[in-house]
Formats: C-alpha cells, sequence, structure tokens
C-alpha cells in the first residue's frame, strides 16, 4: 500500500531538492544551459523509473511461485528467461538507453573521462539492481522484476556509449555549464506552476505514504484510512500550506521555496505581511482542500484556471488571489538580496587595494 505513494514523493523530494540546489547556485534556469539543466534532472528521474517500474499495485499472489522474481548472477543469462525476443530488446534498450543519456552528460555536461562514466553507470545500475533484489528497499515482500548482472554490464556499456555521444556534443554544441546569474528579474510562468505541482505532489502523497505506515504498522485499521487520509490532508494544508509561510522569510510553501519563489507586496521589496499571506493562502488552498477531501480532485484545475487566468494577460502576472490579497510572486533573491553562490564576485587586493584611476598630466 504505501510503494506507489513512497516512490511518487520520494521523486518529488528528489526534484524539489535538485531545483533549491541548482537555483541557489547558479540563479534562474534559462537558456542552452538551463535545457541542459532540466535534461539531468530527468536522467535522475530516468534512473529512478527504471529501478521500480513497473510497480505492482499490491502484494497479493506476488510471492506465490517461487518467492518472487528469480535472480541472475551470471552474465548472459537474461537472454534464457521466458519471453519474445522483442520483449528482450526492449529491455536491453532501455536499461542501456537511460545510461546512455548518463553518460551523454557527464561528458558533455561535468566533462568527466571515460572510466569515471563508465564506472558510475555500472554503480547506478548496481543500485537499480539492488533496489529491484530487494522489492523495492522492504517495500515489497519480495522482488517482483529479475535481478540480473547483465543489466549492470548494459548500463556500463550505455554509459560509455553514451561518453561517445557527449565528446560529440562537446564539439558541436553549446556550453553547457551554466554560467550563475542575478536571480531578481519576475518568476516565469513554468516556475511558478512548477512551485505548485511540487506542493500538490507532496501534500497527496505525504499524506497517503504516512496513512499507508500506519497501516501497515497496525496503527490504524485498513476501514479508517479513508477517514485518516481526509483528516491528515486538512491538517498538513493548514500547518504547511498557512503557517509554515507565516514563519519563513520568503513566505514559501515547501514547493515554492524548492524553486525559490517567495511572495512579495506591490512596490515594495520584502515579504509580504502575514495577513496578506494569510490571506492569500485561504483563497488559493481552501478551495483545493476541499474539493480533494470530497474526492474530487479534477475539479481543482478549475481553481488553477480561476487563479491563474489573470496571469496570462497581465505584466504584472499577478493572479486572481494576488489581485485580491495584494500580493505578487517574485524570487528569493528579489526579497532577500541573497546573490547566487557561484556568481563571481569582485574583490580588491588587501596588497594593492582597488585599482587607481590615472590622471594625466
Amino acid at each position: 500500500m504505501a510503494a506507489v505513494p513512497a516512490v511518487v514523493f520520494a521523486a518529488a523530494v528528489g526534484a524539489a531538492l535538485f531545483f533549491r540546489v541548482h537555483l541557489g547556485r547558479y540563479g534562474r534556469i534559462a537558456g542552452w544551459q538551463g535545457q541542459v539543466t532540466l535534461a539531468v534532472l530527468a536522467a535522475g528521474l530516468a534512473v529512478g523509473l527504471l529501478a521500480v517500474w513497473p510497480l505492482p499495485r499490491g502484494a497479493d499472489g506476488l510471492c506465490a511461485i517461487d518467492g518472487g522474481a528469480p535472480v541472475l548472477p551470471h552474465p548472459l543469462t537474461l537472454g534464457e528467461l521466458p519471453g519474445s525476443w522483442r520483449t528482450a530488446a526492449l529491455h536491453a534498450g532501455a536499461a542501456s538507453g537511460v545510461f546512455a543519456l548518463v553518460g551523454a552528460l557527464l561528458r558533455y555536461r561535468y566533462r568527466h573521462g571515460l572510466p569515471f562514466t563508465a564506472a558510475l553507470a555500472a554503480l547506478l545500475a548496481l543500485a537499480v539492481e539492488a533496489v529491484q533484489y530487494t522489492g523495492v528497499l522492504g517495500l515489497y515482500p519480495c522482488a517482483y522484476r529479475v535481478a540480473a548482472v547483465d543489466d549492470v554490464l548494459l548500463g556500463a556499456a550505455g554509459g560509455a556509449a553514451g561518453w561517445l555521444i557527449g565528446c560529440a556534443a562537446v564539439r558541436l554544441l553549446p556550453r553547457a555549464w551554466p554560467g550563475a546569474v542575478m536571480d531578481t528579474m519576475p518568476p516565469g510562468l513554468s516556475r511558478r506552476l512548477g512551485g505548485h505541482v511540487l506542493d500538490l505532489v507532496l501534500w497527496w502523497n505525504g499524506t497517503l505514504l504516512a496513512v499507508a505506515v500506519l497501516v501497515d504498522t497496525g496503527t490504524i485499521t485498513l476501514v479508517r484510512a479513508p477517514e485518516a487520509h481526509r483528516i491528515a490532508l486538512v491538517a498538513t494544508a493548514v500547518v504547511v500550506g498557512l503557517l509554515v509561510p507565516l514563519l519563513r522569510t520568503d513566505r514559501g510553501t515547501p514547493g515554492r521555496a524548492s524553486m525559490r519563489l517567495a511572495v512579495s507586496s506591490p512596490g515594495e521589496s520584502g515579504p509580504a505581511a502575514r495577513w496578506r499571506t494569510t490571506l492569500r493562502a485561504a483563497l488559493l488552498y481552501t478551495p483545493v482542500v476541499v474539493l480533494f477531501v470530497l474526492g474530487l480532485q479534477p475539479w481543482a484545475l478549475l481553481v488553477a484556471l480561476v487563479h491563474g487566468a489573470p496571469e496570462l494577460v497581465r505584466r504584472d502576472q499577478a493572479g486572481t488571489a494576488d489581485l485580491i490579497a495584494g500580493t505578487r510572486i517574485t524570487t528569493t533573491a528579489a526579497v532577500t538580496g541573497r546573490m547566487p553562490t557561484k556568481l563571481i564576485r569582485y574583490f580588491p587586493s588587501l596588497r594593492t587595494g582597488p585599482p587607481q584611476q590615472r590622471v594625466g598630466s
């Protein structure tokens, strides 16, 4: 019961940490370097997806035959499993293709050599097989996918092939490493939407995971799980959506904070007043919470449309809740004045001091 929300929650946490670290180091994601940055995130998520896909909905009958999926510890034995050659080819293509992307990025973006790239791809492939062998780290009572040493070899080979592709990319494509820039410009629509999506995924799957753990440990019965989930949804929304922003300088929820977004007032440099933040949160999140509690999740899109419609036509990109509460979404740097950590700064030499202007005689 806990496997699906645990995997989705872990993926969302990983994405949130990735955005928070990158935006804190280099500022906004833009241009070709920004596209490569998103490719790095996609490669990480693809490795995680390769480790768990397809997730069984339950454990019923999963271990009935031979205690789960077999382990193939010897090379060149993956083709001996029952099934068509087409299935085996698709499996090999997926296993090597994901690590080809990893290898290409390790060369093109991070400029690593072939030995390091092949070793890291093999290590990641080994981690994938370990997740499969342990039934997603014990979330399932047995393995539901075959763990094979062939997949580790395919991962290393895919990483090496990707490294060669990365060599060509270095020659043909623009520079991939980002340059740090000040992050004080108004955030784009995709960035603001990403913060909301992360909040929603973390909130929904985090509460599902908490309830699943309570059921698995026998704290509550399965019959009471839906009621417990509704209570968890409301309680978490109040704490994370309302109380936490009031205590933060940027007035951000976890998803918005990971995207380095802040809530301010028009014409003011600091964070929005707490009462304005409270009003905005109530207008934006209360209908979403009610709809999710009532099981009407698709109708939450209507809330997003009502709030986001003015953003598409207004120059200040203010949503409906922002117009009512007198708030605007900006960046954390615009509120706190904090610069990206990788931004090059000029410091005068202690020996010579600042450059002196020579005056002609």
